[in-house]
């Protein structure tokens, strides 16, 4: 009897350790069906969707894995493993086969590289690039810049309070290091007749922007980089519900001072202008960037533009130092009263038909207290107790 007992008990014991412990029965791959593609090296974590790439244009052509970032284990069958590879490898065959039939296809050059994240579709062809005392290669610096722009978004979510349903239009950024592919793409893809500039944007519910480096006045990745949070800046401020543009609704203020407050934010400089905004040449700009203390200087000596007076142009009607003063005033509100308000203040400026439209004058008494008057007074206060009249080294 107790020898049954000691049995019974032995077995119930066993049976615990292998719920706890489950055998492992192929050991090549642990029991997954599949293993890892190593053809990808230090970029394999990178290309998983747990790290914010969807699809990628390198893994989809791997001779390997086929766009699976994972092989068909030869040692046991998982049938549920199979399928789940057979599927994620179709959707990357049909994904890239219909990017190239809408981009590489139309400019005729080489072959782009392609990469989704969760809100963006980039097209990418940058050369290397040194970035510190490090070379980066195209396809990793795709990647360093599909993570830019997802972090630019969740920035200026975060800033202004905008719920991720706000923002309903995916990003479409084409980044070329040659003119001639964004000479073809761009009119295409904003609608806009011929791509003259560096840059070409379509804004509201539709968020797209194609540009290629010209290395005048983008000479390296810092310059590469503020253009394209500059830029990137002006969709999501667009494309924000009630998506619309306020460039040419008298808010080039709004407009500009945003992209401006996040270039500057992120990368510390202002040195974007877009081409229909000002005609200038490559590399010129206002006091280097750094428009803090030149806008001190501007209060100080009572040359600054007054509030009435901003608020009545449109973006492509700033000039210089205009683009500086609206920095600044965009600086104030977000700073010194929220990121909260100001997305209240551009909400009920985007406002239209079949509502009615709501003047400057009105959405800043509304949110502020303020009118195009009153508000010199408390910007100027604050300009001379946060801005240095002297310039940091």
């Amino acid at each position: 009897m107790v020898r049954m007992y000691s049995s019974v008990f032995g077995l119930w014991i066993a049976a615990v350790a292998a719920q706890q412990d489950p055998v492992v029965t192929c050991r090549f791959c642990n029991n997954h069906g599949t293993t890892p593609c190593s053809k990808h090296g230090k970029l394999f974590d990178r290309e998983q969707p747990a790290h914010g790439t969807v699809f990628c244009s390198v893994v989809a052509e791997c001779k390997h894995c086929s766009g699976g970032l994972a092989l068909d284990c030869k040692t046991c069958k998982n049938a549920a493993a199979e399928t789940e590879l057979e599927r994620r490898q179709k959707l990357a065959r049909e994904w890239l086969g219909k990017r190239r039939a809408d981009v590489d296809a139309i400019t005729d050059n080489q072959p782009l590289w392609h990469l989704e994240t969760p809100h963006c579709d980039l097209v990418f062809s940058i050369k290397p690039t040194m970035i510190g005392k490090e070379r980066v290669e195209t396809h990793p610096l795709m990647h360093l810049y599909g993570e830019r722009i997802e972090a630019l978004r969740t920035l200026f979510m975060k800033t202004l309070e905008i719920p991720d349903s706000d923002l309903p239009g995916r990003l479409r950024i084409f980044m070329f290091r040659d003119a001639q592919d964004h000479a073809i793409i761009a009119p295409r893809v904003t609608g806009i007749g011929t791509a003259q500039s560096t840059g070409t944007k379509l804004m509201g519910l539709e968020c797209v922007y194609s540009m290629w480096q010209d290395l005048r006045s983008m000479p390296d990745d810092e310059a590469l980089h503020r253009n394209i949070v500059h830029n990137t800046t002006h969709l999501l401020l667009s494309n924000a519900l009630p998506s619309q543009f306020l460039g040419n609704r008298k808010h080039g203020w709004i407009d500009e001072g945003t992209a401006h407050w996040f270039e500057d934010k992120v990368t510390g400089k202002c040195l974007n202008y877009c081409f229909e905004e000002i005609l200038m040449v490559p590399g010129s700009g206002w006091k280097g960037g750094r428009w803090r203390t030149p806008v001190r200087k501007l209060v100080d000596e009572g040359k600054c533009k007054p509030f009435a007076e901003l608020s009545m142009l449109n973006t492509d009607q700033l000039d210089f130092q205009d683009h500086a003063v609206a920095f600044a005033y965009v600086d104030f509100l977000i700073t010194a009263h929220g990121g909260a308000k100001f997305r209240d203040l551009v909400r009920l400026c985007k406002q239209s038909e079949p509502q009615p439209i709501v003047p400057i004058r009105d959405a800043l008494q509304a949110v502020y207290g303020w009118n195009p008057l009153t508000i010199d007074a408390p910007f100027q206060q604050w300009v001379k107790d946060n801005y240095s009249p002297v310039e940091s080294r």
